[in-house]
């Protein structure tokens, strides 16, 4: 099989994906996790059959053009390929960044004009000098007049380190991404959210979004860390339960002991699944650890809800720091 890029042509190996096949031959595209999720990848088909494992999760208008996931990209035919201009570049600047936790930041970025998204979308971070890609979540509202990420502090996290100092630095944004975010129309639709680490900072975009827009119907919102200073959000949860009293908030540790008796020892799928609404009318948000993602994704698929009204939104590492 040959993969012509941009009038180069090359020999596909057997089993070898579209990416692993340009990198093999020098050429320079972007890529993250290498698993089919951030979307950090994507090319655009100009002829040939892609499969439809490798458009999986994307819109339905970048299906119709022919954007597609190289990096799960494994051909049974001939492609003719070149990149992709779906996903929008902008240009901004880190305004501020302060602690949330002990090992979580609150990063705010300047708006671009124009820039617009949908409460719990995600966006590629960009640093300049070496084009170092992350992808994070907005926790932010569509009206608000900055941008603010959750970044979870790694201890040889080049992205996450490098902005811990790096208030006034200019960055490159591209996006917005995901189809983890809050749907319009739907105020008397239960919503479930539920979400692990850092995997919060979309559901709480959403949960916003939703009680902005009027959301009437109940909502329920877990969130699981391992120790009970690591749920960075918590007193502002417990806030906006208190103000609106269709939200119900629950939390579970790993470890240590919590005065708050809405948070427990208990595993955030016991939480989730002994606590939600009605599953088969709710709409359901899960972020967070990949594991517990996919997990409950079948858990809430067998108890009813139909596949569409989840919106899954695992975070998956780069794959060089696996």
């Amino acid at each position: 099989m040959q993969l012509d890029f941009e009038g180069r042509r090359y020999e596909l190996a057997d089993g070898e994906t579209v990416l692993e096949c340009l990198e093999r031959h020098g050429e320079q595209t972007p890529s993250l996790c290498r698993s089919g999720v951030c979307q950090c990848c994507l090319l655009k088909a100009q002829s040939g059959d892609v499969p439809k494992a490798a458009q999986q999760g994307l819109k339905a208008a970048w299906k119709e053009q022919g954007i597609f996931m190289p990096c799960v990209c494994r051909p049974t035919a001939s492609l003719a390929i070149t990149r992709s201009d779906a996903v929008p570049s902008w240009s901004s600047s880190v305004l501020h960044v302060e602690p949330m936790s002990p090992r979580v930041l609150r990063v705010r970025l300047a708006r671009p004009e124009g820039f617009q998204f949908a409460g719990g979308q995600f966006i590629q971070l960009v640093r300049p000098a070496d084009e170092l890609t992350r992808s994070y979540s907005l926790a932010s509202l569509p009206s608000d007049d900055s941008l603010e990420l959750h970044v979870a502090l790694q201890r040889d996290g080049q992205m996450s380190q490098w902005l811990a100092t790096a208030r006034g630095e200019a960055v490159q944004l591209r996006g917005p991404l995901g189809e983890c975010c809050h749907v319009a129309g739907e105020p008397d639709r239960p919503l479930l959210l539920a979400g692990t680490g850092t995997g919060l900072a979309p559901l709480w975009g959403v949960l916003r979004s939703a009680l902005q827009a009027g959301h009437a119907a109940p909502i329920h919102l877990y969130h699981a860390a391992a120790q009970p200073d690591e749920l960075y959000l918590w007193r502002a949860m417990a806030d906006v339960a208190d103000a609106h009293p269709q939200i119900r908030i629950g939390a579970s540790v790993a470890e240590g002991a919590a005065t708050d008796p809405r948070i427990d020892a208990a595993s955030l799928a016991d939480r989730v699944l002994a606590a939600a609404p009605s599953l088969p009318e709710s709409r359901v948000y899960l972020c967070g650890n990949p594991e517990f993602v996919r997990g409950m994704r079948r858990e809430m698929y067998l108890a009813g809800t139909p596949l569409e009204r989840i919106h899954a939104d695992p975070f998956v590492p780069p794959a060089s720091s696996r």
